[in-house]
């Protein structure tokens, strides 16, 4: 029975793309499940040379992609999930497509499926990024993933190594029990906020309900946390991002200091939300033993992931998807646009997919107000673009200057005609908005499907 699992499984594998059904990258895995619901565990076993996972509610797509990339520069032979289809479907079919010399498998996993994952996977390291409010009618609120997340580092084997953002107090919260802990963080920045956030989703001390204390606050409640009625504070960091340079909406610069010392990091990947996702990938590949100069070289070669900071070529004009589902997230894509010299045209795109979360109430989280001086024109699509028009009129932003497009193929014609060449283009789309336009720009010809990109 496993092996005839097996081969449908594949047969759906390689029929997917043949058949313009996708890439494959999960329904393979989904009906092995149903027809072998341990296949996981099963392949897993093979992975002789450990399994990594890494999860976070934003960032866990590009650091395993910067982190699959490192391994591949050190010639180790690996599989990866790196085209982000992060359920326990994609990572099976993952899995399924491995060859026999792949003996070290690095995995994104969902934030609400990781307890299961990380059992089933057996993880000997699993690196946590960051918790933040995102879809609240499918995972709940933050702190319930939280207290998922520490029943599971509960449930770990003592050998299983965690690599926690210490500049989290939720993460520092929920893993402080385990014996074996590597911190990785932020230390002084330029760029650091002078207050927190009125949409901070932690800033109480998740021991004490305490009001936290700052010295540092980096994006959204992350940065140099303590407590002062329990103690509970950031931890020492064995891996520390410091002289950190944001070089406007293209690249990063940064030194990490380390036990074994001193590190400079280039990236073609903007924001300081990509500061943590190289650090971690960094702190990752020093657990495996990969030498320091091929970490730097692979992170300088990484390309942004599909979506998240990617270019493209729109006739005359550039135009480049940052994703944001969530206010942290968007927040610091907002951040990440004010590093742009100029002025520049502005697409946002919300859905209320499943994929999405029902409840959109968050764009209201989200500080717009802060580009309105950077923007020559607003364009607002997607199932939601009515709720986008009203915040952004809600905001002060100028009525007739909002371009309303529901349709994502009218948005794109609009952005095409309407916009003067030589232009800039920022397009800041949820979780499905962003697949729909880039269906839309893949069925143009304008670029390709994400599963068909390299590292």
């Amino acid at each position: 029975m496993r092996h005839l699992a097996r081969f449908i499984a594949k047969a759906i594998a390689f029929l997917s793309p043949v058949l313009k059904q996708g890439g494959g990258t999960s329904a393979p895995g989904l009906a092995l499940l149903k027809l072998d619901p341990k296949a996981i565990t099963r392949m897993a076993n093979g992975l002789s040379d450990g399994r990594i996972v890494v999860s976070a509610t934003n960032g866990k797509t590009t650091t395993t992609r910067i982190l699959s990339k490192i391994i591949d520069k050190a010639n180790i032979p690996s599989v990866s999930n790196a085209a982000g289809a992060n359920l326990k479907s994609g990572i099976a079919t993952t899995l399924l497509r491995r060859s026999s010399s792949q003996k070290l498998g690095v995995f994104e996993v969902d934030e609400g499926v990781l307890p299961e994952v990380a059992a089933e996977i057996n993880a000997n390291i699993v690196v946590l990024m960051n918790l933040f409010r995102d879809q609240l009618d499918r995972y709940g609120e933050l702190e319930k993933i939280r207290e998922n997340w520490k029943l599971m580092i509960d449930g770990l084997p003592a050998s299983t190594k965690l690599l926690v953002n210490a500049d989290d107090p939720s993460l520092v919260f929920a893993t402080l029990d385990h014996p074996n802990l590597v911190f990785f963080g932020l230390g002084e920045t330029r760029y650091a906020l002078e207050s927190i956030p009125h949409a901070a989703d932690s800033s109480q001390c998740p021991r004490c309900n305490n009001q936290l204390q700052y010295s540092q606050i980096t994006i959204s409640h992350m940065g140099d946390w303590s407590c002062t009625q329990c103690g509970l504070s950031r931890p020492n960091l064995d891996f520390e991002a410091t002289e950190i340079e944001l070089q406007g909406v293209e690249s990063i610069k940064f030194n990490i200091l380390s036990r074994t010392g001193e590190e400079v990091i280039e990236a073609k990947l903007p924001g300081l939300h990509n500061v943590y996702n190289a650090l971690a990938a960094f702190t990752a590949a020093k657990q495996l033993d990969i030498g320091t100069a091929v970490a730097r070289t692979a992170i300088s070669s990484v390309n942004a992931a599909f979506g998240r900071t990617e270019s493209i070529q729109l006739g005359d004009k550039k135009l480049t998807l940052l994703l944001a589902k969530n206010p942290a997230g968007a927040n610091s894509n907002l951040d990440t646009l004010l590093l742009h010299p100029d002025r520049f045209h502005l697409a946002v795109l919300l859905n209320d997919r499943i994929a999405d979360g029902k409840d959109v109430s968050w764009i209201w989280d989200v500080d717009y107000e802060k580009i309105f001086h950077k923007i020559e024109s607003v364009h607002v699509g997607g199932e939601r673009a009515y709720d986008l028009a009203l915040r952004f009129m809600y905001g002060g932003y100028s009525p007739e200057r909002i371009i309303v497009n529901d349709e994502i193929d009218h948005l794109i014609d609009c952005l095409m005609t309407k916009t003067p060449s030589n232009e800039t283009i920022f397009v800041l789309p949820s979780y499905t908005a962003m697949l729909d336009f880039r269906a839309e720009l893949v069925n143009r010809g304008l670029t390709h499907d994400f599963w068909e990109e390299g590292l």
